[in-house]
């Protein structure tokens, strides 16, 4: 299969570095009111050099970041016949979808999730962009990071005034700001928030970059926004419209319509409205005219949820719909019958973790003692750090020893050029170890994770775990999301290998949301395969933290399902560090780490895209995507 070059280069600042060069404008707050991007070549890697002019008319240098170049998407596969006409009336359009369509609920706290701001209804203080970068301000107007300390512990931002909510529920204000970033904290949902638990996207990763600080007004359109451990990704990960799925929802649409209306309905600042949404059914998205920022050509969007995928394609087909989300697999498919494959550029890199791993003892803030839960049992990759000499460990061999053992021969028996040809038709890669991608030219081939089961075999022997009479080791589960999810069908694909290799798998496919809870509560003890956070995507830039996903840290909320120390002082090392080569050299010894424990291992990464029908739309020009598949509807061009 040929390939060619289509997916954007990610030029990705990092504004801890920002942070520095405040402390060496003589310790004052400087307000940013230009940058000027700059790239350069340093060691054959693409970096940025930004300039920031501050009001007083000062010119400060900000540190640069490497651009990764993500792998090229598969050349368009020729059709075989023309795509159909749409059958929506002009200027409507009719998405067919894989699930509900909907946003989870009105509220952070509810679960607001990412569909409402890739489909443009919420808004958020800064956005990705080409032109501008992943920091581009959508929201914000100015801000100012904290200049007394190094890392800053708070950012003042101050919010363009006379935007309107939609349906007439009023002005965006600071206090709309301040009610939903508290709302999305876990730590502080309830006593400042909707008073429900938040279980918004990521909200472990919340309370680990929030802690128990409240965001305050400041001023009419001004807040300031308190955190326990910086994260240079605040303005992107945290507050960018292709980051976590929370966004600014409107305060007095809450207090006036009540908690039960809220569930149901969305009330935003974007370019597009929810106008109606049956759950579990369809949403239709409307136009906003004479928006504040971008009027959109489409007059609607009706998303509509279409479990099976063949009837998806044969929607495509007749004209019936005019996007649809199409797996990677069945891409070249719809292309056969004319339709055109577009993405953000971003992928996910597919991991298999192995949940119950809890090696920390004590809260990494607050020093508190850890409730850990998962070791009852003696589970062979499950190596228990407080007791790690048990009856079953071969003579001069401890716990934590034997797990690593067997976490080693499990990641080595499976062929991940060949699950990339089944799950992904070719159109992914291999990934060996969570968090870092294979294309980025920091890659060290020393992390790869070569095919060999027979190695894996011998492991699995010298761990203390032979064959028994019928062939078998031992049993372990895996929750590998429901069927007709790739995760799913990856997951099925690695149970094949380590079933060659003696281990009973039981395959379980049922919903996330019944999972999800053992992750929150730090219950769960299989294996299972994940994405996570944007760490996790290929798009990720070698110098930005990683490892909050593995931290007690994120205690509170979801994460894999493991907490290690080295895991945490890498979050919080690279988000201190000021240099690039710092925080470079910081990540590669914690992909040593990786690679050496294999808490987690890599299988595929899988590009994600979506169809059109060129018929219906003539362009549509993706802003740069971190995590979304795709984004910017407003920017839809109609045939």
């Amino acid at each position: 299969m040929r390939y060619m070059n289509v997916l954007p280069k990610l030029t990705l600042l990092m504004l801890a570095l920002a942070a520095m060069a405040v402390v060496a404008c003589g310790g004052e707050t400087i307000t940013v009111v230009e940058t000027v991007v700059v790239e350069k070549q340093v060691k054959g890697d693409t970096v940025v050099e930004t300039v920031v002019v501050t009001e007083k008319g000062d010119s400060v240098t900000v540190i640069v970041t490497a651009t990764p170049v993500l792998p090229a998407t598969a050349t368009p596969v020729p059709a075989d016949k023309p795509a159909p006409p749409s059958k929506q009336a002009s200027g409507q359009l009719n998405w067919s979808t894989n699930a509900d369509s909907g946003i989870g609920s009105g509220f952070n706290a509810g679960n607001l999730c990412c569909g409402a701001k890739m489909m443009s209804v919420v808004e958020t203080l800064f956005k990705p962009t080409h032109d501008g970068g992943p920091a581009t301000p959508l929201l914000a107007e100015s801000w100012s990071l904290d200049s007394a300390n190094s890392p800053p512990t708070y950012v003042d931002v101050t919010i363009v005034s006379g935007i309107q909510f939609h349906g007439g529920y009023g002005e965006l204000t600071a206090d709309d700001l301040v009610w939903s970033i508290n709302d999305t904290n876990p730590n502080l949902s309830e006593t400042l928030g909707t008073g429900n638990i938040s279980i918004t996207d990521g909200s472990g990763t919340w309370a680990g970059f929030l802690g128990s600080n409240p965001t305050e007004k400041t001023g009419t359109h001004s807040v300031r926004i308190n955190w326990e451990a910086f994260d240079p990704r605040w303005d992107t990960w945290f507050f960018g419209q292709d980051g976590l799925g929370a966004g600014i929802v409107s305060k007095n649409a809450y207090d006036t319509e009540g908690e039960d209306w809220n569930q149901e309905h969305l009330v935003g600042t974007g370019p597009f409205e929810m106008t109606s949404w049956a759950r579990g059914d369809r949403t239709v998205f409307t136009a906003v005219a004479d928006h504040w920022r971008a009027t959109p050509e489409v007059s609607s969007i009706t998303r509509i949820a279409v479990p099976d995928e063949t009837v998806r394609i044969a929607q495509l087909a007749t004209g019936d719909a005019d996007i649809s989300d199409i797996s990677v697999s069945n891409v070249s498919e719809a292309q056969r019958i004319g339709m055109t494959a577009k993405g953000s550029g971003s992928a996910r890199m597919v991991t298999m973790m192995f949940a119950g791993n809890l090696w920390e003892t004590n809260h990494p803030t607050t020093g508190d003692e850890l409730e850990i839960v998962t070791y009852t049992h003696d589970l062979p990759w499950l190596g228990n750090p407080h007791k790690p000499d048990d009856s079953n460990n071969p003579d001069g061999m401890n716990d934590m020893e034997q797990a690593r053992l067997v976490r080693t021969a499990l990641a080595m028996s499976i062929d991940r050029d060949l699950i990339n040809e089944a799950a992904l038709s070719g159109l992914g890669w291999p990934v060996y170890i969570p968090y870092f991608d294979i294309n980025n030219e920091n890659w060290d081939d020393k992390w790869k994770i070569d095919y060999d089961p027979a190695m894996a075999e011998a492991l699995l022997d010298q761990a203390g775990f032979p064959r028994d009479s019928s062939g078998k080791r031992f049993s372990m589960p895996m929750f590998a999301w429901p069927i007709g999810h790739f995760y799913g069908e990856i997951g099925d694909n690695v149970s094949i290998f380590w079933e060659e290799i003696g281990v009973s798998t039981d395959v379980l496919h049922y919903e996330y949301a019944v999972f999800r809870p053992t992750l929150v509560g730090r219950s769960a003890t299989q294996a299972w395969t994940d994405t996570g956070p944007l760490e996790n995507y290929a798009s990720t830039p070698w110098d930005w933290p990683r490892g909050i996903q593995m931290s007690a840290l994120a205690r509170g909320g979801k994460s894999h399902g493991l907490e290690n120390p080295e895991s945490t002082a890498n979050y919080l090392n690279v988000s201190a560090e000021a240099s690039l080569s710092g925080r470079i050299d910081l990540n590669n010894a914690y992909a040593d780490y990786i690679r050496k424990w294999l808490p987690g291992f890599g299988i595929v990464a899988s590009p994600s895209l979506l169809v059109f029908n060129p018929n219906a739309i003539a362009s549509w020009d993706m802003e740069l995507g971190l995590r979304q598949t795709s984004n910017s509807p407003e920017f839809i061009r109609l045939k």
